[in-house]
């Protein structure tokens, strides 16, 4: 049985990559030796790109560390676990993120889930993370695709006062909708077939249930990890800018490319495939083909999927790369 144990995770986490590959190379339309042509002959903007959308990615992943740490701080009864490491947190995010690729759209969050209770992260706080997270994710990626849509007449100019008074509006009610908040999440532990969904996921080791907790963030930690997001997100845009630019078939603006990665991932989230696949190219070409022409918006948004996998796998390279040089240092097991 202990034999069995040490070989499993491996053989699952091959699975999982070879599902993750064939997805991948089966939805991109491009052909091995245009790949090949397109890095090679690729300028220096491209790579730029690149390594600054890894970073966005860090970025994200670090904001992520960060709610699960300050959700734990507003419970007593987590008040003295150890908080999750950075790089800990880091390594369970981006060895879960190509979970998304998987059909289903639950397997990186069911991932992350799990590595996450075995670093000893409770259940309600991880729970909490998610929430919060995605609320933020959305808020941060609403504030540049509506600087899109209102900059190109899509929508009347007091859309974006009217978000502006929303948050006005989270900031000054913020106590009694985080009392609001923390009985959904009581609700919701209680729910039968998430513990059972939980229990299934974590039954390897033993098994861990959510105590109903009413975890949730203060409202200086909301609006912090949020202008983290609006900050990182503005990361992401000069990468996309400098991704746009590489091609020399014309330029766009910087509040331009941003908003336009930012809109094509909200709307790509209705998309019914992994990572929105399908939807978020469309709505790329569709808003790049304003300013660049349709050829080249069509070759933008093809290329921006590879560009963001390839991100995606520096991003575990340089996790990888880190973790074994600090490997004397006290790590959660996989």
């Amino acid at each position: 049985m202990p034999e069995y144990r040490k070989w499993v995770p491996t053989v699952l986490k091959i699975a999982v990559l070879a599902v993750v590959v064939i997805f991948i190379v089966r939805n991109i339309p491009l052909k091995l030796e245009d790949i090949t042509s397109f890095l090679v002959h690729a300028n220096g903007r491209f790579y730029l790109s690149l390594l600054l959308f890894a970073i966005f990615l860090m970025l994200q992943a670090g904001i992520w560390v960060l709610i699960v740490n300050a959700s734990m701080s507003d419970d007593e009864r987590f008040s003295s676990r150890t908080r999750l490491p950075m790089l800990n947190g880091l390594r369970i995010f981006i060895e879960t993120q190509f979970g998304k690729y998987i059909p289903g759209g639950i397997w990186n969050v069911a991932g992350r889930i799990v590595m996450a209770t075995k670093a000893g992260v409770p259940l309600d706080a991880q729970f909490a993370a998610i929430v919060y997270e995605n609320i933020l994710l959305v808020a941060a990626a609403l504030v540049y695709a509506l600087m899109l849509i209102i900059s190109l007449h899509i929508v009347p100019a007091w859309i974006g006062l009217l978000l502006v008074a929303i948050f006005v509006l989270i900031y000054f009610f913020y106590t009694p909708l985080t009392a609001l908040v923390k009985g959904l999440f009581v609700r919701a532990s209680r729910w039968k077939f998430l513990q059972r969904m939980i229990g299934k996921m974590t039954k390897s080791f033993g098994g861990v249930e959510m105590g109903g907790s009413e975890v949730s963030l203060t409202r200086n930690q909301f609006f912090i990890c949020l202008a983290c997001f609006i900050g990182s997100h503005f990361i992401m845009g000069i990468a996309f800018w400098l991704l746009t630019n590489s091609f020399d078939k014309g330029h766009i603006g910087l509040f331009y490319a941003a908003g336009t990665f930012a809109t094509s991932w909200l709307l790509g989230l209705v998309s019914p495939l992994p990572g929105g696949l399908g939807v978020r190219e469309g709505f790329l070409v569709y808003f790049l083909a304003m300013k660049l022409g349709t050829e080249t918006a069509l070759q933008i948004s093809v290329i921006a999927r590879l560009w963001n996998i390839m991100a995606e796998v520096l991003f575990w390279m340089i996790i990888r790369a880190v973790y074994y040089l600090t490997r004397g240092e006290k790590v959660y097991e996989t």
